[in-house]
């Protein structure tokens, strides 16, 4: 079987997916991307590290300035050459992929959808939600993240039978992170880190992420400093980059907060080293599918405090055991969070929990999920 997954970019966490996935799946694979990166996506775009066949219609554009009319064109144009037997839609919330699945649809194609969202990361419109079900009605198997996104396609009318529950939405590579965790094995080695890094020593609180609204990263620096944790001698690592940047600069300065570290956007090869060098890793998103900085946390070993906005929730985070998970609309739980783990006495405890979750949700383990789903 010929099988076609159609995305709309190039990324790290699903090259790894993606790479698993063609070596198990019966039968030639290949994956069309829309556009080779996006203009909320930093990182490096390393194609050297992909494994599988691939086109990418829009090299040198990247995905929001692409002409809708343009790229639908190119999509009917794909598929009536891929020759496919099976098409995996990436998503279902703009119009190209509703092109590849009408295609799909009109030349009895077997049709897979992949749903990373979840009903609460967004307010649901009852029009919107009947096209969904007509969408998801045509497909053979829905693939999801996890358990969240299985009750959201549950609702939208997709038997149990036909649902794959994937575990993620693409991991990490756990040869890498490992290494990293023998290499910096030791308390000497881990402060090393600090000097290595450019940071002060301290225990850290980390986030990892894009620094825009729905992160509610006013809300993280905010119980930050009502914690005292500043006091208690903890700083907090804000990695990454975005439109709210200078506001979380000004905001942090403001309420005095100068162990609030902002190191800027960090490639993929350099995040471990942040991870290592801090003790408990922090999202408290008002809205966010899944969270796959919470998978490179775990696979580092650290205990997490995670909104239960948070698609991963409960698939990787287990409250009380490898972290805790907080309503991101009661600020007082966030700082309470962040109180508890400063006076948890087996943090390190609840990391080896974490790093046991993480060896479920590997790439490898989706791919292999999905290859037995779709036999």
């Amino acid at each position: 079987m010929r099988t076609i997954l159609f995305h709309n970019i190039v990324s790290p966490y699903k090259t790894l997916l993606f790479n698993a996935l063609a070596t198990m799946l019966k039968g030639d694979f290949e994956v069309c991307y829309f556009a080779q990166t996006s203009v909320i996506r930093d990182w490096k775009v390393e194609e050297d590290k992909i494994r599988y066949l691939y086109t990418i219609l829009n090299r040198h554009k990247k995905w929001e300035e692409v002409s809708l009319c343009k790229l639908c064109l190119q999509v009917f144009r794909y598929s009536i050459s891929s020759r496919a037997d099976c098409f995996i839609i990436g998503e279902y919330s703009t119009l190209p992929y509703w092109v590849a699945w009408m295609y799909g649809v009109l030349t009895g194609k077997k049709l897979v959808a992949i749903v990373e969202s979840q009903e609460s990361d967004r307010v649901r419109v009852a029009w919107k939600e009947r096209v969904k079900q007509t969408f998801l009605s045509k497909c053979y198997r829905v693939l999801v993240a996890g358990e969240k996104h299985k009750a959201y396609v549950k609702k939208l009318g997709v038997h149990d039978r036909n649902i794959i529950v994937m575990g993620g939405v693409g991991g990490v590579d756990h040869e890498i992170y490992d290494f990293y965790s023998k290499k910096y094995n030791t308390q000497e080695k881990r402060l090393a880190l600090f000097e290595e890094l450019g940071i002060p020593p301290r225990k850290y609180f980390i986030y990892v992420g894009r620094f825009s609204p729905e992160k509610h990263l006013l809300a993280l620096i905010r119980a930050y400093a009502n914690a005292d944790c500043q006091k208690a001698g903890w700083g907090l690592l804000m990695v990454g980059a975005g439109s709210q940047e200078q506001e979380l600069r000004d905001y942090a300065m403001s309420l005095g907060c100068e162990d609030v570290v902002f190191p800027g956007f960090v490639q993929q090869a350099q995040l471990p080293l942040y991870y290592l060098a801090s003790k408990i890793f922090v999202l408290p998103s008002l809205s966010e599918p899944w969270g796959l900085v919470v998978d490179e946390a775990l696979a580092l070993g650290l205990p997490v405090i995670v909104s239960d906005r948070c698609g991963c929730v409960p698939d990787l985070v287990h409250d009380g055991e490898n972290g805790f998970v907080f309503s991101p609309e009661d600020e007082t739980a966030l700082e309470q969070c962040m109180r508890r783990a400063m006076e948890h006495q087996n943090l390190s405890d609840m990391g080896k929990i974490s790093v046991q979750i993480s060896k479920s949700y590997s790439p490898e383990q989706s791919a292999r999920r999905i290859a037995n789903g779709l036999e």
